[in-house]
């Protein structure tokens, strides 16, 4: 799903409480569902663009390695299934988060932008994190086994580009960074956790991981919401 965010016009945003998503699969290991198609997993490395659509699970932020290759292994979609552009165009509706997902591949950052997060637990610290099963940022972060969570601020939306589309090689140049457990964490973050990788699930043609949280920092940086492929600052 790809849309391509611009900036607009402040807004007021509502705290959503979403109920937490059970999985049942064992740390690092990546099982198809019964009844949904396998995924082939991304080569390890840095992500790098292949011309597919985009790095993260949601619809909103235009990512190039979240898509998947080729046509389902189930064939086409059930007649009865709503028409996937007005898909699209419904889901860029719900008002999301803007992050940066960052981990390591030998001494390389890598990143890409992701919509698709959300809290999981506070009695265990953890967050829900999706993205396209053939993502190299995936293949990273499962051979690493950790990753971090950067919330990106109106003052550095100019990012959301940069880690969605640009060269992966170049993703992190001019952005300063530091390493926290050996993971890359944005200096600029207004809210920065590093997680282990806990359960993963394949899901349709995305994974799900559940990242628990060992380390964090967050500061008062209004964060960028992004709603109907807008991006707009949290705020009065």
């Amino acid at each position: 799903m790809t849309t391509t965010p611009r900036e607009g016009k402040t807004m007021r945003t509502a705290h959503v409480t979403q109920s937490p998503l059970r999985t049942t699969r064992r740390p690092t290991e990546t099982r198809p569902v019964p009844g949904m198609p396998a995924q082939e997993a991304a080569p390890p490395g840095v992500s790098a663009q292949d011309g597919s659509a985009h790095e993260v699970s949601a619809p909103g932020i235009p990512t190039p390695e979240s898509a998947t290759h080729g046509p389902s292994a189930q064939g086409p979609p059930a007649p009865d299934l709503v028409p996937a552009e007005g898909f699209r165009q419904a889901i860029a509706k719900l008002p999301t988060g803007v992050t940066v997902l960052t981990t390591v591949t030998g001494d390389s950052p890598v990143g890409c932008t992701a919509n698709a997060v959300m809290s999981l637990s506070a009695d265990t610290p953890s967050v829900l994190v999706s993205l396209g099963s053939h993502s190299r940022t995936l293949a990273a972060i499962l051979d690493t086994g950790s990753f971090a969570v950067n919330t990106l601020s109106w003052s550095q939306r100019a990012l959301t580009r940069k880690f969605a589309s640009g060269s992966p090689a170049e993703r992190f140049d001019g952005v300063p960074w530091q390493p926290e457990r050996r993971i890359p964490v944005l200096s600029a973050a207004g809210v920065a956790l590093v997680c282990e990788v806990g359960d993963t699930a394949a899901l349709l043609d995305h994974t799900v991981v559940v990242g628990k949280v060992v380390w964090l920092r967050h500061t008062n940086e209004a964060p960028t919401v992004l709603y109907g492929r807008e991006q707009y600052p949290l705020g009065a």
